[in-house]
């Protein structure tokens, strides 16, 4: 073998190992974007949650009822 011949297979090898290491890291990369998209529909369905309870006390703290209730037990303290 030659020295043209051997410099010839180390260019052809260390191109193909940086082919590999890209594909590795990009197929990761895809796994990351799906898992953050997962955790995002997750992060939007719990907010969802969270804005649907403050509605729901907001309507009971500002129910005349609530008010009077809580002015006849100041009354009876």
């Amino acid at each position: 073998m030659n020295p043209f011949e051997f410099v010839i297979i180390i260019l052809v090898l260390s191109f193909l190992f940086k082919l590999a290491n890209t594909f590795i890291q990009t197929k990761g990369t895809r796994r990351a974007d799906d898992d953050a998209a997962v955790g995002a529909e997750e992060l939007k369905r719990r907010l969802e949650a969270v804005e649907e309870r403050v509605q729901v006390l907001e309507r009971i703290v500002t129910d005349e009822a609530y008010d009077l209730k809580r002015q006849f037990k100041d009354l009876a303290s």
